[in-house]
Parts: C-alpha cells; structure tokens; sequence
C-alpha cells in the first residue's frame, strides 16, 4: 500500500484489507512524505491488529511519487503475489480469495496480472452509478496488450501481481506521473494478464485525485503509446495502431477544447489522416509535448 496525505480515508483502506476472508496476508505500507498524520494513524492500526497478519512493515520515506513508492512497497513483499492498493480505496472482503481461487484453477505458468471489476465510490463512499462498458476476456490472455492499445480497463484497486515476473520487467517506469497503463502494456509483451468477472473493490474518486488525474493524463497517454509503438509497435496490426491513434485523439480533443483550442484544427486534420496511414511514434510524441502548450 502505497500511502501519501490520506489520513481521512486511509483507516477505512486497512480495515477492507484486515476484513479479507484469505487468512495469510502480510502487510506492507509506504508512507511517501505525509504531512497529515497518514503514517501514525497506519503505526495505531499495527499496534491494533498486527497479529492478523503473518508480517507487517511500514516504510517511511520522504515524498517521491506514486512510481516510486509503489516500487519500494512491491519490492519490500515476500510473497508470490502481492495485491496493490492506493490508500483511499477499499477491497471487498472475498477480493484476496476469489483471486487466489482463480490462479490456482488457471495453473498458468505465464499469468503475471489479475485484476477484477470495481465498484466507483465518492468522498464518503457511496457508490457512483457508472457505465459497464465492454469488459475483456476472463480466463489468461497471452496478447492482452491488443486490447489494452486502445485504453487501460484495469482497476488499479482490483490488480494482483505475480512479484517475481513484475520484477522482471523492471516494475514501475518512475519517469511517468502515470505509472500503471505503460507497465500493463509493458508486462503483457511477455506475460498473460487476466481478468476475474467480480466486482472485488472500490476505487475512490474524490476532488484530489480527480484534479491530478486530469491535469497528468493527456501528456503521459501519449508518452505512454509513443514508448510501446517504437519498442513493441510490431506486436500490433496497422489497423489496430491507427484505431488507438484516433482513439486518444477523441480524448485529447475534449482536453485541448478547454486547455488548448488552437489545437484543434490540426488535431481533426491527423484523425482523418489517421483512417489511412498508420502514424509513427514520432506522432505520439509530437502530441505529447504539445501538451505543453502548441508551439
């Protein structure tokens, strides 16, 4: 659990992971720099409920990033697999077994991430109707990087990761603000990825994140397809590379109305040229930085 400044919500985190119906669980927290009473809140819970656990550790480091911490945090686990979760959210109390349950039954020796479906809850953790949308595959899929091209579907709440294979392909990328989509994409070049067909957890959506989310996506997306398409772009048909270049481009429409509209005369010209070539890395990189600002 990688934590920074959640001391509001950060309580109701390691209650949901105490509550798991798995009984062997250990427990690793990084407090990333907190200013809000986050790391001492966590050092109650331990003198609390430490013997739920069969190792506990909590990690105080001063602030380096969600990256950073969820790799210091992954690499301080000993066990097989090792269930990340933001310090906001919440897991269901079936979310560690259901999973575990489902490897065992796959006896996939490629699997590398499981993941399931959330639930969307506000500041106070109520429940946010949402749209389902189209969900891949549930059993292990050896190209999961097909559909993951086109957008990231995995909750970051729900995720397990096989620690060694994660390890392997050099964890988190620290250079990114948005560490997950390009390590998925980068785990499933070589791995399998599956998906348990479960609602096992909840990601919050509250006035921080959100804000953090928007303000950091549309340049890192870009960063993120511009790395893939140069060292894996052979692993995806043409067709499939101009669909996903179209599709972020949907996306950065609706930033740059707001934030650059200068844009946007350019931005419709490279769809449309985007249904017959096939752009190249450079492209994405292009839209990166003009994420800064048209130059």
């Amino acid at each position: 659990m990688p934590a920074y400044n959640h001391a509001h919500y950060i309580r109701a985190c390691l209650d949901s992971v105490r509550n798991q119906t798995y009984p062997e669980l250990e427990l690793v927290v990084v407090d990333d720099g907190s200013s809000d009473g986050t790391g001492e809140i966590v050092q109650r819970f331990i003198q609390e409920h430490g013997s739920r656990f069969r190792r506990v550790e909590l990690i105080r480091q001063d602030n380096r990033g969600v990256s950073a911490t969820c790799n210091r945090a992954i690499a301080a686990c000993r066990g097989e697999w090792v269930h990340l979760l933001g310090s906001d959210d919440l897991l269901y109390p079936h979310k560690i077994e259901v999973q575990w349950r489902a490897i065992q039954d796959w006896k996939d020796q490629r699997l590398a991430l499981v993941y399931a479906d959330a639930d969307l809850i506000d500041k106070d953790g109520t429940v946010v109707p949402k749209s389902a949308g189209e969900r891949p595959r549930s059993d292990p899929d050896p190209q999961a990087y097909l559909s993951l091209i086109l957008g990231n579907p995995i909750p970051n709440p729900t995720v397990a990761l096989h620690r060694e294979r994660f390890a392997r392909m050099g964890g988190f990328d620290e250079s990114l603000r948005l560490e997950d989509w390009d390590c998925w994409l980068r785990l499933a070049t070589r791995y399998a990825l599956a998906r348990v067909p479960e609602r096992l957890a909840a990601y919050r959506r509250h006035e921080a994140n959100a804000s953090l989310r928007q303000r950091m996506m549309p340049q890192d997306s870009w960063i993120t397809l511009g790395r893939f398409f140069e060292h894996h772009g052979e692993l995806i048909p043409p067709a499939l590379t101009r669909a996903s270049f179209r599709h972020r481009m949907r996306s950065f429409r609706r930033w740059a109305r707001k934030n650059a509209p200068a844009l946007l005369p350019g931005i419709l010209w490279d769809t449309v040229r985007a249904y017959a070539s096939t752009p190249e890395p450079a492209s994405f990189y292009r839209y990166a930085r003009l994420c800064d600002g048209p130059t």
